[in-house]
């Protein structure tokens, strides 16, 4: 009696089948899947700001001398930003830095409102000379276009501020449905 073996493995066809439905999936999940790259690179970079504001704030008040953070460059062109203070000599030292290609290699940064750097005092409070001289707003968003969601930092001055408005460091998004929908998300 002989047996009749059974193949073993996939056809031709079974296999470029598999294949096909492969790449239909990949490029059905492939623009979301972007999106969320973008985001995840806004959301970095921003928080990495944040983190450099605070991390500011705290070696002002530990030192009890003025910090500066400051953004390096704008728009696309921006390179990260760094913590510095000016020591017994006068001469700058770097606290902390970030490079922009850490973690948000295509996000763009521009400070909408305010000079591109602010100091803090020896308490921690923002040194404020005069309307804009110090950073009030900045503008993370994706260079690449598409469907990211840009985020918002605002830089309150205590001492100045509106105080119906949330005070300090805040990160937020401008989108104005947001806004009208009045989600604490929203700026």
């Amino acid at each position: 009696m002989v047996a009749h073996r059974h193949p073993q493995g996939f056809t031709l066809i079974e296999l470029m089948v598999a294949l096909a439905i492969a790449a239909m999936l990949l490029l059905l999940g492939m623009p979301s899947f972007t999106t969320f790259l973008r985001n995840s690179e806004i959301r970095s970079t921003s928080e990495s700001i944040i983190n450099g504001l605070r991390g500011a704030t705290t070696e002002a008040a530990n030192r009890n001398r003025p910090v500066t953070f400051s953004l390096k460059g704008s728009g696309a062109d921006w390179t990260g930003w760094e913590v510095t203070f000016l020591d017994d000599d006068d001469k700058p030292q770097t606290i902390q830095q970030y490079s922009k290609k850490e973690a948000g290699a295509n996000t763009k940064v521009t400070v909408s409102q305010g000079a591109a750097s602010v100091i803090f005092d020896g308490l921690g409070r923002i040194t404020n000379a005069g309307a804009d001289d110090h950073i009030r707003t900045i503008e993370i968003d994706s260079v690449v276009s598409g469907e990211a969601r840009p985020l918002r930092i605002i830089v309150d001055d205590p001492a100045k501020a509106d105080p119906t408005k949330p005070r300090g460091l805040r990160m937020c998004d401008p989108d104005k449905a947001l806004a009208d929908l009045k989600d604490p998300r929203a700026c």
